[in-house]
């Protein structure tokens, strides 16, 4: 094999970082141009005063690219390829490109700009790009994203027959929480109040989905059922680890994370820091006399038999067919029937049996 590295292999992405790097310093090199990597997505920004000022320079550029993906084997699909022009005002006459006088080419391919009031927008690292660089639009997308997967999460979130409330948390946060939170550190940062409200409502949604509390019962009562930090925590904690790696790459042009601006009136940070809560609930048992020997209500979610646990994988059923007295024809009694024959298949993965 003369190149080539399997896709999802540690070695294979070191391998194509190497391979790649001298491109990105012969695309630096350009006066106005600056460009970066993530993984093999490929990202150029060109500075411009006008549209008639960069595109040319855009173009230079994407040739020079063309021309190096030749020589060295590596092919680019420009049918993926999107760009976008930022201005600082929204009334820029060089928004619009009515007449066509400057397009965008690479490989004889013209790439659509986007400009302020398009209907469609641009992605990078799969999140949405609107002109404002609010994020906003990123956010609104992925809170519909992480509500299909809450729909999913509903269906195995079952007292008796579901998963404990240790595993259930574990699949709320690597398959719900994660989605939600994918580049929350940079939209936390500009994104606007409703978009911030917008994603505490549906972590708060993944915590009540752990705890099992009906969905009237305050965020952060079910985040500190769920055990669960605060949104904003996290995603100031990963912003904050953000700058710390690019200190840890010795960037000169970052020495310290910038201060957190205060929240705007009429925002509310909820809920409370997990230490605060628990400092609440020891001065609330304090006072009323509640010690750990105390005798205890019920869990709320009792220990079950999780249907993915190996070593109780030979007693899951999976789409089997359950038997029923075909001699039935009355529709109340067969209901009951399937019930009956339902409740009996159930139990065998019942913590109850």
């Amino acid at each position: 094999m003369l190149r080539g590295a399997p896709q999802g292999s540690v070695l294979g992405t070191y391998l194509f970082s190497l391979y790649a790097h001298p491109l990105l310093n012969l695309l630096n090199s350009f006066a106005g141009v600056t460009t970066d990597m993530y993984a093999d997505d490929l990202s150029i920004i060109v500075k411009g005063r006008s549209r008639e000022d960069a595109i040319p320079t855009a173009n230079m550029v994407l040739k020079k690219l063309h021309a190096w993906s030749q020589e060295n084997g590596l092919a680019i699909n420009p049918s993926k390829c999107e760009a976008a022009w930022f201005t600082v005002s929204t009334h820029t006459e060089s928004d619009y490109d009515r007449e066509g006088k400057w397009p965008l080419e690479l490989a004889g391919c013209e790439i659509p700009v986007m400009t302020m009031g398009a209907s469609r927008t641009t992605k990078l690292l799969g999140m949405d790009l609107d002109p404002r660089l609010t994020l906003n639009v990123a956010a609104t997308k992925q809170c519909a994203a992480t509500s299909q997967r809450i729909s999913q999460l509903r269906c195995i979130a079952h007292k008796e027959a579901g998963p404990s409330p240790h595993d259930l948390r574990t699949f709320v946060i690597g398959y719900g929480a994660s989605k939600l939170r994918y580049g929350s550190e940079l939209i936390w940062a500009v994104a606007t109040d409703s978009a911030k409200n917008e994603m505490q409502k549906t972590y708060a949604t993944l915590a009540r989905i752990v705890s099992g509390v009906p969905s009237t019962v305050d965020p952060e009562s079910a985040l500190l059922e769920a055990n669960m930090p605060p949104l904003h925590v996290l995603c100031l904690r990963a912003r904050l680890s953000i700058f710390e790696n690019t200190r840890a790459c010795q960037m000169d042009w970052m020495r310290r994370p910038p201060p957190e601006p205060p929240p705007r009136a009429g925002f509310r940070i909820s809920p409370l820091s997990r230490d605060e809560l628990y400092a609440f609930v020891d001065a609330y048992t304090k006072d009323y006399g509640i010690t750990q020997s105390s005798p205890r209500e019920e869990r709320f979610f009792r220990s079950s038999i999780p249907p993915w646990s190996a070593a109780s994988a030979h007693r899951v059923t999976i789409g089997v067919e359950l038997s029923i007295d075909p001699s039935i024809t009355d529709e109340e009694e067969l209901i009951r029937e399937k019930r009956r024959v339902s409740e009996e298949a159930l139990a065998l993965h019942s913590h109850l049996s």
